[in-house]
């Protein structure tokens, strides 16, 4: 697992960020749909400009995706759940099931590996309580990599966001 990690930083070099490339980035978090016009304005650069700093900010792997952010709720899924999983040992065997595993599920919109009593923490987005269930059952406890399985539905979100502290 300690090479999957060290594999995952190694694609991630990080790359010097001026004031500009910062102003930008919060604005692109606020509200990636302004305009190249607005998105300068923000940055204190010239439209010209805004496209090329994205350009670059996203061959480095700092600007993974532009997309549109979906209310849960809204869109008819009001269960949330956490899960903390422990595998039954960490062969490759094991670990590439679970991962495939975790792969295929469009219900899962997080997954960690972790240090402590459990190796992944799992979010889990589902429509209600009984698909949760059967996302459970169906999905996680037919998998032979998972020993321990440990799920807490969310009553309450606090604060969930997307937006990262550039500073």
């Amino acid at each position: 697992m300690m090479q999957i990690l060290a594999d995952q930083r190694m694609k991630h070099e990080a790359i010097d960020l001026d004031d500009s490339d910062r102003r930008l980035l919060r604005a692109m978090q606020r509200d990636a749909s302004l305009s190249q016009a607005e998105l300068a304005e923000a940055a204190g650069v010239s439209p010209s400009l805004v496209s090329r700093r994205l350009s670059r900010l996203k061959e480095a792997g700092v600007l993974r995706a532009v997309v549109g952010l979906i209310d849960p709720v809204s869109a008819g899924l009001t269960c949330s759940a956490i899960i903390r999983i422990r595998l039954r040992d960490h062969s490759a065997a094991n670990v590439k099931m679970f991962h495939d595993l975790i792969k295929r599920m469009n219900e899962v919109t997080l997954c960690v590996a972790l240090t402590g009593e459990a190796d992944y923490l799992v979010k889990v987005i589902a429509r209600d309580l009984p698909h949760f269930q059967e996302i459970i059952q169906g999905k996680f406890l037919r998998c032979a990599a998972i020993a321990h399985l440990e799920s807490s539905i969310v009553l309450e979100h606090l604060k969930d966001t997307t937006v990262l502290p550039i500073d």
